[in-house]
């Protein structure tokens, strides 16, 4: 039997930059069958940021730019509901849920911003896509020196474009990473104490960019 790999939360986000280096663009195409060419066709977007010369000394410019890839390519909204769980989410009225929403946007966008500014030429390696309604998943490989990494990118589709809600990263889903760590946070404290730790961590991570 295969034994599942075993991730910190470093590992863990230094990884799913990888797939946002994979993953970065602005927008997907409706139709099913090109899903995984826009994935193909994109990534250098991310890619020409990061390494270009121009950028090394620019951190504000290059980050920017890092931005405008990153955001649109999200589902925030469908990402943040998830993350919190059902139960914790209907709990919550509009204002906190918009709240949570702001934040975890936040500190999703400058964690990885700054976990794909150290890519290192990771090659990726295209599977098959399946596509159920408005749910699509592209599975891909992470072909590293030593190690190779599954991921499967889990998107859907809003009507207009196609935008990421979730990855798996060796059968562990990065939305339910999140969801555990934040209710054990609301059950051992509060949600206000959630809030108040995603407000510090985005701080730390804008002021060290």
């Amino acid at each position: 039997m295969k034994r599942r790999k075993q991730f910190s939360l470093k590992t863990y986000l230094s990884l799913f930059a990888l797939c946002i280096a994979v993953l970065a663009s602005s927008a997907f195409s409706v139709r099913a069958a090109a899903i995984k060419d826009d994935l193909k066709s994109t990534i250098d977007n991310v890619i020409q940021v990061v390494t270009n010369p121009e950028y090394k000394s620019n951190e504000t410019t290059r980050r920017e730019k890092l931005r405008n890839i990153i955001n649109p390519m999200f589902n925030y909204h469908e990402m943040g509901k998830r993350a919190l769980g059902k139960k914790d989410w209907m709990a919550r009225n509009k204002g906190e849920r918009q709240q949570f929403i702001d934040l975890f946007g936040k500190l999703l966008e400058n964690s990885y911003a700054s976990k794909i500014e150290s890519y290192q030429d990771e090659k990726i390696e295209y599977g098959d896509e399946i596509v159920k309604g408005k749910y699509a998943m592209v599975k891909t490989k992470i072909i590293r020196k030593d190690d190779t990494i599954n991921v499967d990118y889990k998107l859907i589709n809003g009507g207009k474009n196609w935008r990421v809600y979730d990855f798996v990263i060796e059968d562990v889903s990065m939305i339910r990473n999140y969801r555990s760590q934040f209710s054990k946070i609301i059950r051992k404290d509060s949600f206000q104490t959630l809030l108040n730790k995603m407000s510090e961590k985005v701080g730390d991570l804008e002021n060290a960019g």
